[in-house]
């Protein structure tokens, strides 16, 4: 049943209810859930849990949770007008798999790790409905046996080739690995050629938010520059014999103390070696760390979102490619 003519129905109408419930509730859960899984999960190999993971408080509904509720109602919603009479396996199965997506953006965001445990149980959802899918012959996302396996080759293909782009040319990473496997059990899922439409939605969302989190930087530099020439011209302002008085008191601090020269020295040069200290120690890794933290792209929640707008809009997107292919 089309979705516009399923939502009109009463049943239509009561999933829609229910969806929308549904969607407050499995965000409250996995919410608790990011919040009690091992710290560990959210840490690299061999890196030591922050105080922050281990106090079990990472995500906090009262905050973005509200946003996230809406956005797993809305999600939800549109999965069931996409799957609705005949086709409930699909609308459970998708339902799950949207939920441990957004789990899956949400640490990529904060913690820019993927964890493995969701990524497996990603592609176990994934393994499931392909073999439902095709040994019942609905053809809704492969059309062969062999599609999710050429699915998840090409996904986890077309991101090593991107990481090793990223090592030749910029000397860095250009993919986690973790992202490598995300996108073989995505590429599971959405099987071939659905692999191909999922990696174009990943890269324009992606797009999309790098140039507007860009114009949002250069906004904000922008403001940040004007603040001091602000603050400069109000200096400016100061009276014309300040600079007089300060030199004559300098010069009746020396002529009472003669030591206090040397001592001033010798206190601004331990200063500024203590200053140079804790940039070395610990500013100096702060640097690094915003260096770093700067030139990663979280990729993972672009990957999620393909997922779900190629389960939640698989008819659409289907509709527009053969729209376009009709124009050659």
């Amino acid at each position: 049943m089309q979705p516009l003519n399923y939502l009109n129905t009463a049943g239509g109408m009561i999933w829609t209810a229910a969806c929308a419930l549904m969607g407050v509730l499995l965000t409250w859960l996995y919410y608790r859930v990011i919040n009690r899984i091992p710290a560990a999960w959210l840490c690299d190999y061999n890196e030591t849990p922050s105080a922050e993971l281990l106090s079990g408080v990472r995500v906090k509904y009262a905050g973005s949770g509200i946003f996230m509720s809406v956005v797993t109602a809305v999600c939800l919603i549109l999965c069931r007008l996409q799957y609705n009479k005949g086709f409930d396996i699909y609308f459970i199965v998708f339902s799950l798999i949207i939920v441990v997506s957004l789990m899956i953006a949400i640490c990529d965001i904060k913690y820019t790790i993927i964890p493995d445990q969701f990524t497996v149980l990603l592609g176990v959802l994934g393994l499931i409905i392909s073999i439902y899918d095709i040994v019942r012959g609905f053809g809704l996302l492969h059309s062969t046996w062999w599609s999710p396996l050429a699915g998840a080759a090409l996904g986890a293909g077309v991101m090593i080739i991107i990481d090793l782009i990223g090592m030749i040319v910029y000397k860095k990473d250009g993919m986690g690995f973790g992202d490598v496997k995300l996108f073989a059990a995505v590429g599971l899922i959405t099987g071939f050629p659905g692999t191909i439409i999922a990696f174009i939605i990943s890269m324009l969302t992606a797009m999309v938010c790098f140039c507007v989190i860009l114009i949002v930087i250069r906004i904000i530099s922008r403001k940040a520059a004007e603040s001091p020439q602000q603050g400069s011209e109000a200096e400016g302002e100061a009276p014309a014999g300040s600079d007089k008085l300060q030199a004559d008191t300098e010069k009746t601090d020396e002529h009472q103390d003669p030591d206090a020269a040397g001592g001033s020295d010798g206190a601004q040069a331990d200063e500024q070696a203590g200053e140079q200290a804790g940039e070395e120690n610990g500013d100096g890794d702060a640097g690094a760390g915003n260096e770093g933290a700067g030139s990663y792209l979280a990729f993972g929640p672009y990957i999620a979102l393909s997922l779900i707008c190629y389960l939640v809009f698989n008819d659409f997107i289907y509709s527009m490619v053969g729209l376009y292919l009709k124009l050659f």
